[in-house]
């Protein structure tokens, strides 16, 4: 039986003339006339697929090919912004993306001053291409030289077999640590909270009590576990579990959260030991899924645990700490968080290089990274099998043919360079994220100048990338080393987060954002708690004349949860710390005392 599957009254506008416009005049005229049948006379190009559906002598069956054929053409030019809603956020037209066109005329040379690049498309392209050249002849080099070997499946280089951890790096971790006493997550919230005062950053203003501290804390408790406010009450005596819910809720409504993860990132970093952790410019990204109830809409079947999940995407310094993290829908390329969280980052210094894996990564993203200054840096499935992609005049050794295409436009590029450019200050500006950007310039986008010529310029990027991890072993090295941060700091948060996103927090967008940071705030808590006994260890070290080398103490980290209770019944020591945290009110017990006496 035949059922109507398209709403042709949908408000869908195009910048000029599209075939899903035309197909919707159609369905409407066919609608109106109460008809099962596909009019011959009709003219819509779906392509060659649709061909033989559409001219079935059934003509009721051509009708319904015709609307399956209007949605898969709808959904795709949804996806790639040439058809629009103008009242959807999430489905606005280039226009309203993109800086304006007027506005971009008159500034465009002020968006170019702050990205700091050339506004002659030739100059940018200029040392891109030499850099190409050269790998390429380093690269014919080393596969003669039978560093690199090439065969029919690809590039390959000599498996090297993972190394034990060494034994002075087993006891540097001991002695870094053996100052570290076991401790309670209430007692690390409040030292952390007394040296840089994030409880201040999330009420906006000093706390009026040691309750309201405590509900504070209770809120950020709730977000960042799997617990409900009823179990953080029974955790923390005296505090209600209503009380606590709306804590939690104001929490997440204020979005100061990411705040205070930041003010805590600041305290790990401040000590002399982060320096020996890894490069300031080094950073990572990668998702980790959260278990959340079947009926949430945002959640999606985690391939990996078989459970209904959310994403979380965190980015991990190579010194350790999360410095920007987002809630994400599973399923989709990472690309756009990836290149998000680097741009709207305000705790660090400028990040230049990412890791990836490939999830996080496309060749458009690559592109639009390097016009944002920094280097995305994707750690591909299948590396050995991907082909290198230089310019069409570009010059290919002998030995590389089987693996190297000379397929790339500079011209392609160089026409539409200033719409690149002026994709990527949308970006920086924030007239648009760089998630809906990459949504909009995805796979979808093929056949638009822009998207070819992107990805053309992320090709030419990624072999310079592919042939670099090939070449150099102390880069293919940091790469692997700074990946492995963010799985380690997933066995972190799992530690922190171990079971189910209660349901009245898995229901609002605001609610996720919360939990991710509140997240990200716990783990650099303990990473801040961690650092500090560190330190001290080390400067101990030190003193006994004993300086560790620099790769061992690389390979330990601030991650260490052993001896920590994470859950439990808690006793906050508040009036250990209340000096700093709490001054007012201590200045206030102290004048009354003294009135007494």
């Amino acid at each position: 039986m035949h059922q109507k599957q398209v709403d042709p009254t949908l408000p869908l506008e195009a910048e000029g003339a599209h075939v899903v416009l035309e197909a919707f005049k159609v369905l409407r005229s066919i609608y109106a006339s109460r008809s099962r049948e596909l009019p011959t006379d009709v003219q819509v190009d779906f392509g060659r697929r649709w061909k033989d559906a559409l001219s079935s002598a059934d003509r009721n069956r051509a009708l319904a090919a015709f609307e399956w054929a209007t949605l898969l053409k709808l959904r795709i030019a949804l996806r790639n912004g040439s058809v629009f809603l103008a009242h959807s956020f999430a489905f606005r037209g280039h226009a309203s993306l993109l800086i304006p066109h007027a506005t971009w005329q008159a500034h465009r040379h002020s968006h170019y001053g702050q990205l700091k690049l050339p506004v002659d498309p030739k100059e940018f392209l200029g040392p891109i291409k030499e850099q190409l050249a050269l790998r390429t002849r380093q690269f014919s080099d080393s596969v003669a030289a039978g560093r690199v070997r090439l065969d029919l499946d690809g590039m390959h280089l000599d498996k090297v077999a993972a190394s034990p951890e060494a034994n002075q790096v087993l006891a540097l971790r001991r002695a870094l640590y053996a100052e570290r006493a076991p401790g309670q997550i209430a007692e690390m919230m409040l030292q952390i909270d007394s040296k840089v005062r994030f409880s201040w950053l999330l009420l906006g203003r000093e706390p009026h009590s040691r309750s309201e501290l405590l509900l504070t804390y209770a809120g950020i408790m709730a977000l960042s576990t799997a617990m409900s406010a009823a179990q953080v009450a029974r955790m923390m005596p005296g505090l209600s579990a209503e009380a606590i819910r709306q804590m939690t809720k104001r929490l997440a409504d204020d979005r100061k959260l990411r705040l205070a993860s930041d003010a805590a990132l600041q305290y790990v970093l401040r000590f002399e030991i982060a320096k020996h952790w890894g490069r300031a410019e080094l950073a990572s990204s990668d998702m980790m899924s959260l278990e959340t109830p079947r009926a949430i809409w945002q959640a999606r079947a985690d391939p990996r645990r078989k459970t209904n999940s959310i994403g979380v995407y965190t980015h991990v310094m190579d010194r350790w700490g999360i410095f920007y993290d987002q809630p994400i829908v599973l399923n989709r390329r990472q690309a756009g968080a990836a290149i998000e969280g680097v741009v709207r980052q305000s705790a660090v210094e400028d990040v230049g290089q990412l890791a990836v894996d490939t999830h996080g990564y496309t060749h458009f993203a690559m592109a639009q990274a390097k016009l944002l200054r920094f280097d995305l840096c994707p750690q591909l499935a299948d590396m050995s099998k991907r082909r290198l992609h230089v310019f069409a005049d570009g010059y290919i050794p002998d030995n590389l043919l089987a693996v190297m295409r000379g397929d790339l436009d500079e011209a392609k590029i160089e026409a539409a360079y200033d719409e690149l450019v002026r994709v990527a200050s949308s970006v920086r500006v924030g007239q648009c994220s760089a998630v809906q950007m990459m949504d909009r310039y995805g796979s979808d986008a093929r056949g638009q100048a822009v998207y070819e010529a992107g990805v053309d310029l992320g090709k030419a990027l990624c072999a310079i990338f592919q042939m670099d991890y090939h070449l150099n072993a102390a880069f293919r090295g940091e790469m692997r080393h700074v990946l492995n941060r963010g799985e380690s700091m997933h066995t972190l948060q799992r530690a922190i987060h171990d079971g189910m996103i209660p349901v009245d927090l898995a229901k609002r967008d605001d609610s996720l954002a919360g939990i991710s940071s509140a997240l990200s705030l716990m783990c650099n808590i303990v990473m801040g708690w961690n650092a500090e006994h560190m330190q001290r260890a080390y400067e101990r070290i030190r003193a006994e004349g004993a300086e560790p080398a620099g790769e061992d103490m690389r390979r330990v980290a601030p991650t260490n949860i052993e001896g920590i209770n994470l859950r439990g019944t808690f006793e906050f020591p508040v009036e250990k710390y209340a000096e700093r945290i709490l001054p007012s009110s201590v200045a206030a017990s102290q004048l009354e005392l003294r009135r007494k006496t």
